[in-house]
């Protein structure tokens, strides 16, 4: 049986209770199979041993009830105490209740044994506080707390986990949310300041990078809420964005891209995440038409690499700090794997790991 399928009826009120009284049935089950001189010829399995595992069962749930209230209420009192101090105060307070229950269920049922069965032993040996029954019944009443303590520490901490992981999971996700919406800001102002330029150059030309434009903020817009889009998919979107550059840059920029099908239909990247490095090598590279940046994309294993030459402008722009920081730390949040970046002498190097679709 598969626990995970199976929870609710794991921790249904149902099976609690049914566990209990198994766990209540197999210790006065135990308990009879002693040599009890407190009370003669009371067998496992007759009818007056099973009115005493009946009588046990019952008084056992009230007292599990009890010990349960008795444990929040000491918890909930000594809240502002050191966790120390709590401990101490519980165990006092469940080592004094042990011994009510002890004491009343050798009072109620030696009484209830004269009722039924007319037997006074029990009675006689709860009257002199015979050890047989009363620190019998506080041992079991131990063993019972004992193990109602673990089932209930044991459910608090993985209550705990599961905060710990759910909180862990939201902090994550507000991290990520974050870094996807400087995004938008950033690719929509670059682009209005290109439009602005062009309108006044070629209103045809306008009209269509006004489309392109739309197009590829709508992929923006769609693609906000998601962590990872298909490579293919990041892929078209980069056409869309490409033809946005090569208006503005003519034939100052080149790119070449050498993707394998497999990396292509099974591959997953964080959307936008080709057109950032490409918008970083343009804001930091130097280009003309005569000595155009060449951009190549490819698939290697398990990365897509994306490399420019080096040439340095002479008065480089102020970072904005969003490009490659925002690409690792997207990586970081929603995978294991990490970005690798490089540099040679004449070549700008970064490796995104193609995480693959399950």
């Amino acid at each position: 049986m598969n626990f995970q399928e199976n929870e609710k009826l794991f921790s249904s009120k149902l099976f609690l209770y049914l566990s209990r009284i198994l766990i209540l049935y197999t210790f006065s089950t135990i308990f009879k199979s002693f040599d009890l001189s407190f009370i003669h010829g009371l067998r496992i399995f007759d009818f007056r041993g099973q009115m005493f595992s009946l009588f046990y069962v019952i008084f056992g749930l009230l007292a599990w009830e009890g010990a349960t209230w008795l444990a929040r209420t000491v918890e909930r009192k000594t809240s502002a105490r050191h966790t120390s101090g709590k401990l101490v105060f519980l165990c006092a307070a469940l080592l004094l209740y042990g011994v009510l229950v002890a004491f009343l269920f050798g009072l109620f049922y030696s009484l209830t044994d004269i009722l039924l069965f007319h037997r006074y032993e029990a009675w006689e040996s709860f009257r002199r506080f015979s050890y047989n029954l009363n620190f019998g019944v506080f041992m079991f009443y131990l063993l019972i707390l004992t193990f109602n303590g673990i089932i209930f520490y044991y459910s608090g901490w993985k209550e705990y986990q599961l905060q710990t992981e759910r909180l862990m999971r939201e902090n994550i996700q507000a991290q990520y949310d974050a870094l996807r919406n400087q995004i938008d800001p950033h690719f929509f102002f670059n682009s209005l300041s290109v439009l602005t330029n062009l309108v006044y150059k070629s209103p045809d030309l306008s009209a269509d990078y006004i489309t392109q434009l739309a197009k590829t903020y709508r992929y923006i817009l769609d693609k906000k809420f998601e962590n990872l889009v298909p490579v293919q998919t990041e892929l078209d979107f980069l056409d869309a964005y490409l033809f946005l550059i090569r208006i503005r840059h003519q034939q100052s920029i080149q790119f070449h891209t050498d993707i394998s099908d497999k990396a292509r239909t099974k591959g997953m990247i964080p959307p936008v995440t080709l057109q950032m490095l490409i918008e970083n090598a343009i804001k930091h590279n130097r280009f003309s038409v005569l000595d155009p940046l060449t951009i190549h994309l490819k698939s290697e294993g398990n990365f897509l690499v994306v490399s420019n030459h080096i040439r340095p402008k002479a008065h480089p722009e102020i970072s904005s700090g969003i490009g490659l920081e925002n690409i690792r730390k997207r990586y970081a949040l929603i995978s294991n794997s990490n970005i690798e970046i490089s540099q040679t002498d004449n070549l700008f190097i970064v490796k995104l790991p193609i995480i693959t679709a399950a």
